[in-house]
């Protein structure tokens, strides 16, 4: 291709091709010129001799005339030849100017020529300035080529080579002033122009990969410097050899020589003692000419389903197609590919980095229809994350910032909780220290986990702009800074991204810039908690006392709304029933990580922070015909229970029942009319019952009479059967309230307890473990939390076959 360049873009006669034809002509046209002349002259003598005879005198006469016409005619021609030559010389003054200047200019964008593009071109610029003075300034031009720029040798050496097919001269010119060069530094022997030495050989190495150095002298540079192999010979031989060995090497006529060539320079670097440098180079050399025999690497053969999954996850996924994507995921055999899908899903490092929201969007996806899915995949990313910590591998940062981005998106699309994101972050600063280990898991000098808690917080932080999760983030960036001042100067580009995190989420928190300062913000902090939780206790007892006095009817205010309190603490489930078995936990998301719950949670109904539990169903498409089939039965089931019950017996009414509304007497509600209807008095309080210490039970009768109905008092034995089996019913009502009052005190309890442990000893996040499995724990119950952090209240969606947490967290 470079040898014909020249050819295709400049005309033949600049390239000299043209000019032996051109002179083959000239001398064609002189011979024709010169026989015709010839011709002439034979004719003009023939036709003279036969009119001497008859017309001398006029003869005479007509060549004095036509000779004085030829000398005034030659005296003519002579000066405008003259004239024409001297206006030729200054034109090709001009030309020899204008060339002189052109070339000057294309000498000076030589060292710019970097690419096969330019250099093309500048090749074919100087085919149009073609002389023998040029292409020797071209020559010496290409040889003082600065010894720093050794990226120009193949360049120059392109140049020579495709000049070299039309411009003979030229190759030779340079290659003569190449191994004088060559052999002046190696007679010298002195250790110094080591960069002007490895210059020569690389620009000789280069053209000998263009057939333009024979392999002959290629040959005799390196066999004087093995002769001598000592000092710089040692560099010049290495770079030969990295230059043009290779090439050498599988050449077809040089393949044994240079074979004996690698054979004797191993021989030497196995007999001479040379430094750690030499010896590398030596080695590279040898083996980048001669590279060992390995096998052939085997490609891991995958299933087609396998390949596809990876086709969709890595190739095909973008924003544009990001739903067609996940129609694909979900026509899979979920049985077989589930465990493969989560394997992709934790090689986000292996995508673009941009793309990691799309992983987690089709995580959120493929939970609305599988939901034990983006459990699977939670807990498999806190499980890199530790191991991340764990192994402290360089190899792995990539993969760990990619993870920590991920679990970040996660949080973004509600599959985890804020006390996941604050329990890996505190995992994070504290792991590794107190420990023998400390210096290998966390050593003073490496600040990648600065660039973990950056990625994470960069990534879902700015989600905890209020409420308890905003305490949180204030809380863990003091620690944060604490972590920071303990490493020391931080790198500049550390440093940076460090600024940036906080002028993004918290640009008017103050940075500390001693210890000291810090460590008294920090209990400053702490004892503010310590107050806030004294005064959440001491409102907590009140109520709890007042709950628990007796008003003026003798039955205590815990026990009046004891039913109340407790149905509104149940669960909703999905079909609207209530039951004491919870399926969700209202405020898991304010709550810590150790569920007790903050000061937010007690907010009134109106606050931004309100709690507000909506419940979806899944739209089903149903087919009509199955519809009429489904009312036809329900109908005919319904006649049928109808008509069952029409000849069922009554059932005796209950005896313990509330009086109607519409007849109770004077002021009095329903439930003081039902607390006296179950008085006990004895005969000393009631002087018409007789006698005795004999106890009787106060009940009401209810009693028609006419179309009124009317309530009547009356006194029965306490002993009576009625009464003993209404108090046992009534008995085990009240112990199974309180059991199950008991429990929620014990429950509250055990959760202010892990709440101070965590809130007071930073050893809760240490090496031991996270409390993220907790987190998890609790995701595997079904109770994720979907919060809505944008400042438009919390919200939770319920559907018929789980939760529903939406693709997105409003802002």
């Amino acid at each position: 291709m470079y040898i014909l360049l020249s050819r295709v873009f400049v005309p033949g006669v600049l390239l000299g091709e043209a000019e032996p034809k051109l002179v083959d002509q000239h001398g064609k046209v002189h011979e024709q010129t010169g026989e015709h002349k010839l011709e002439q002259g034979t004719e003009v003598q023939n036709n003279a001799e036969a009119s001497v005879p008859e017309h001398q005198l006029e003869g005479k006469t007509n060549v004095g005339s036509k000779n004085r016409e030829k000398k005034d005619k030659t005296g003519k021609e002579i000066s405008k030849e003259k004239e024409a030559d001297q206006k030729g010389d200054i034109e090709r003054e001009k030309v020899r100017v204008t060339d002189g200047a052109s070339l000057d200019n294309l000498l000076q964008r030589l060292p710019r020529c970097v690419s096969r593009d330019l250099i093309d071109q500048l090749t074919v610029e100087f085919c149009y300035l073609n002389s023998k003075a040029n292409r020797k300034k071209l020559a010496r031009a290409l040889f003082n080529v600065p010894r720093t720029s050794l990226e120009l040798l193949p360049f120059y050496s392109r140049l020579v080579a495709t000049l070299s097919t039309c411009m003979k001269d030229l190759p030779s010119m340079l290659l003569s002033m190449l191994e004088e060069e060559f052999n002046f530094l190696m007679n010298k022997k002195d250790q110094i122009k080591i960069e002007t030495k490895i210059r020569n050989i690389r620009f000789i190495g280069e053209l000998c990969k263009f057939n333009i150095a024979p392999s002959g002298l290629v040959f005799s540079c390196l066999k004087a410097c093995l002769d001598d192999f000592s000092h710089h010979n040692i560099d010049v031989a290495c770079n030969l050899l990295e230059t043009c060995g290779r090439f050498l090497y599988l050449s077809q006529g040089t393949t044994v020589r240079m074979s004996n060539m690698l054979e004797i320079l191993r021989r030497l670097k196995n007999v001479k003692n040379l430094d750690p440098h030499h010896s590398t180079l030596v080695e590279n050399a040898y083996y980048l000419c001669k590279p060992p025999e390995r096998s052939a690497r085997v490609s891991k053969v995958r299933p087609p389903l396998h390949q596809y999954i990876r086709k969709l996850l890595f190739s095909d996924l973008d924003k544009t197609s990001v739903q067609h994507v996940l129609r694909q995921l979900r026509k899979l055999p979920w049985a077989e590919c589930e465990e493969y899908l989560v394997k992709c899903f934790l090689k986000v490092h292996k995508g673009k980095y941009s793309q990691v929201h799309l992983i987690a969007l089709l995580t959120a996806g493929l939970s609305h229809y599988h939901d034990d899915f983006h459990v699977a995949v939670v807990d498999e990313v806190l499980e890199e994350i530790r191991v991340g910590l764990e192994l402290n591998d360089y190899a792995m940062q990539q993969r760990q910032l990619a993870h920590m981005r991920f679990l970040g998106e996660l949080y973004n699309y509600e599959h985890i909780d804020s006390s996941v994101i604050f329990d890996t972050l505190y995992l994070i600063t504290v792991f590794g220290h107190g420990t023998l280990e400390q210096d290998l898991l966390d050593p003073p000098e490496d600040f990648f986990r600065i660039r973990m808690i950056v990625t994470l917080l960069q990534t879902c932080g700015h989600y905890f702009d209020r409420g308890s999760s905003k305490r949180k983030l204030d809380r863990f960036l003091l620690h944060f800074q604490r972590y920071i001042l303990n490493k020391g100067p931080l790198p500049l580009d550390v440093e940076f991204d460090v600024q940036d995190m906080f002028a993004e989420l918290r640009p008017n928190m103050t940075r500390y810039s001693s210890p000291e300062l810090l460590a008294s913000a920090l209990a400053e902090l702490e004892e503010n908690e310590k107050t806030k939780q004294s005064e959440s206790a001491a409102s907590d007892a009140s109520c709890k006392s007042s709950a628990n006095r007796p008003d003026k009817n003798g039955r205590g205010h815990g026990e009046v709304a004891d039913s109340e309190s407790y149905s509104g603490s149940r669960s909703i489930y999905h079909d609207g029933s209530e039951d004491g078995d919870s399926l969700y936990e209202e405020n898991s998301d304010d709550r810590s990580g150790n569920g007790v719950v903050d000061d937010d949670d007690a907010m009134p109904s109106g606050s931004d922070e309100e709690e507000r539990v909506q419940v979806r169903h899944k739209v089903v498409q149903v087919d009509p015909k199955e519809q009429e089939d489904f009312d036809r039965e329900l109908r005919a089931l319904l006649q049928e229970s109808l008509e069952s019950r029409k000849l069922e017996p009554r059932v005796k009414s209950t005896l313990n029942m509330t009086v109607p509304m519409k007849i109770v007497e004077g002021s009095k509600d329903s439930r003081a009319t039902e607390r006296e209807s179950g008085e006990e008095l004895t005969a000393e309080e009631n002087g018409n019952a007789g006698g005795g210490s004999e106890v009787k039970v106060c009940v009401r009768v209810l009693v028609k009479k006419g179309h009124k109905q009317q309530t009547r008092q009356m006194l029965i034995p306490g002993d009576c059967s009625l009464v003993q089996s209404t108090k046992q019913q009534e008995a085990a009502l009240l112990e199974e309230k309180q059991n199950i009052k008991q429990k929620i005190l014990e429950y509250n309890e055990r959760e202010e307890e892990e709440f101070n442990a965590s809130a007071f000893q930073t050893g809760f996040w240490g090496q031991g473990g996270s409390s993220a499995g907790g987190s998890i724990g609790s995701a595997g119950r079904g109770s994720w939390d979907g919060s809505n952090r944008g400042g438009r209240g919390r919200q939770r969606y319920y559907i018929a076959g789980g939760i529903y947490h939406g693709y997105g967290r409003g802002r």
